[in-house]
């Protein structure tokens, strides 16, 4: 039986491909995630000190320790992570507002 086969594998691409359908287009696009704000973006960075700061690698300890540290910082030394978190948040808008118009529901992931 294998000797009735051709020896040549078949060419599909002469064949016109259809086109995505709605649901693929949509599974294609991802929306975005939304920005950390400074206190994350600053933990983000400040993690490690923190955990061997506390003695403890608890979230429960970190945590408070680095709300501490937060609320004790001046509004100088938070200024980059503001900055940082405002150029993000903007970025995030533009992103939003591109899949949106690409036809993406805003907050459907959370939903899935």
């Amino acid at each position: 039986h294998f000797g009735s086969r051709p020896q040549t594998p078949a060419n599909f691409s002469r064949f016109p491909r259809s086109p995505p359908t709605r649901k693929a287009r949509m599974a294609a696009l991802e929306e975005p995630t939304r920005p950390q704000n400074p206190y994350w973006l600053w933990l983000s960075e400040n993690r490690e000190q923190l955990t061997k700061e506390s003695g403890s690698a608890g979230v429960g300890a970190v945590g408070k320790l680095a709300g501490q540290k937060w609320k004790a910082m001046s509004d100088a030394t938070k200024k980059p992570y503001e900055t940082k978190a405002a150029d993000l948040s903007k970025e995030y808008t533009q992103k939003m507002a591109d899949f949106v118009a690409a036809g993406g529901g805003k907050g459907k992931r959370r939903a899935q």
